[in-house]
C-alpha cells in the first residue's frame, strides 16, 4: 500500500522513513461497543502507513472484529480463561522478541486481563524490556460505561502512566452535541482525578461512511489514497474527503492532548 501524505495527516519521520520509537502495548479497555476496535484499528493502519510494523492481537473470540479487519491478527484458539491467558503471554513474548508494538483488544475480556494482572505485572514488564504500556479507556456517554472505566482503572491490574480517556461520539443522539451528552461524564469529580493524575481525555469523531468502507473492504488510508477494496471498488470523492477529514480530526484530538509519542 502507498505511503500516504497530506498537509493535515501528522507523518512522523518524513517521506518513506519509519519514526523510531520504543514498542508500545496498547490495550483497549472498557466496554464493547465503544469504540476501542475502531480507535485500535486507526492506529495500526496510522503506524504502518508511517512504516512501523505492529502486532494485531484480537482476543475476542465471539466478535473479533479487529481480526476480521486485519487478517493473520493473533487470536487465542478459545474464550477460555486459561486459552486467552496463555495467549496473551505469547502475544507478550512476540513483543518482547521483535520489538514491535502491539495493539491488544480483549473485546469484554477485562476479567481475563485483571486476572492476568496478578500472575505478571504488566507495566513492570513493560519497563523490563523498554516497551512503553499505553492503555485506551473508552466509553459513550452513558454514565455506566464511565462507571465501567473509572473501575478498571481503581482495581489497579493495568494502570500505565499512559492512559487516554476515550469519548465515543459515534454514540452521541443525532439531536445532541458531543459536549453536551458528555458533560454529565466530564464535569465528574473523579473524571477530573483521572485528567489530574495525567489521563488525556479525547473525542473519538463519529464517521458517517464507516460502514460503507468497512463492506467494500478498504482502509482509512487506502480509501483516501484511491485504492481499490477487497470489493475491487475505489471510493468515491465525497466520501474519499469525509474519510480524510476524520483522520485530520483525529489527528488534531491527539495533538492537541500531547499524546502523538505514546502511539505504536
Amino acid at each position: 500500500m502507498a505511503r500516504v501524505e497530506t498537509t493535515e495527516i501528522e507523518t512522523g519521520g518524513g517521506a518513506g522513513v519509519p519514526t523510531k520509537r520504543a514498542p508500545v502495548l496498547a490495550v483497549r479497555l472498557g466496554r464493547g461497543r465503544t469504540g476501542g476496535t475502531t480507535l485500535l484499528d486507526f492506529l495500526i493502519q496510522r503506524a504502518r502507513n508511517q512504516g512501523r510494523e505492529i502486532i494485531v492481537a484480537d482476543g475476542d473470540r465471539r466478535n473479533a472484529d479487529l481480526a476480521g479487519l486485519h487478517p493473520g491478527a493473533m487470536q487465542p484458539p478459545t474464550d477460555e480463561t486459561g486459552d486467552v491467558k496463555e495467549w496473551i503471554t505469547a502475544v507478550l513474548i512476540r513483543m518482547a522478541e521483535t520489538g514491535r508494538s502491539v495493539a491488544l483488544d480483549l473485546g469484554g475480556g477485562d476479567r481475563v486481563l485483571s486476572e492476568y494482572g496478578k500472575d505478571l505485572a504488566l507495566t513492570e514488564f513493560c519497563a523490563e524490556i523498554g516497551a512503553q504500556p499505553l492503555a485506551l479507556l473508552c466509553m459513550g456517554p452513558d454514565p455506566s460505561d464511565f462507571e465501567h472505566v473509572l473501575s478498571l482503572v481503581r482495581a489497579g491490574y493495568f494502570a500505565p502512566g499512559r492512559s487516554v480517556l476515550v469519548l465515543n461520539e459515534n454514540l452521541v443522539p443525532a439531536n445532541r452535541t458531543a459536549a453536551a451528552a458528555f458533560e454529565p461524564i466530564v464535569t465528574r469529580g473523579d473524571f477530573a482525578e483521572l485528567v489530574k493524575a495525567g489521563a488525556r481525555p479525547i473525542y473519538l469523531p463519529a464517521l458517517a461512511c464507516m460502514d460503507h468502507l468497512r463492506t467494500r473492504g478498504l482502509g482509512f488510508y487506502a480509501a483516501i489514497a484511491g485504492e481499490r477494496g477487497t470489493s475491487g471498488e475505489v471510493m468515491d470523492p465525497v466520501r474519499r474527503f469525509m474519510v480524510k477529514k476524520w483522520i485530520a480530526r483525529l489527528e488534531r484530538e491527539l495533538a492537541e492532548v500531547g499524546v502523538m509519542d505514546w502511539l505504536p
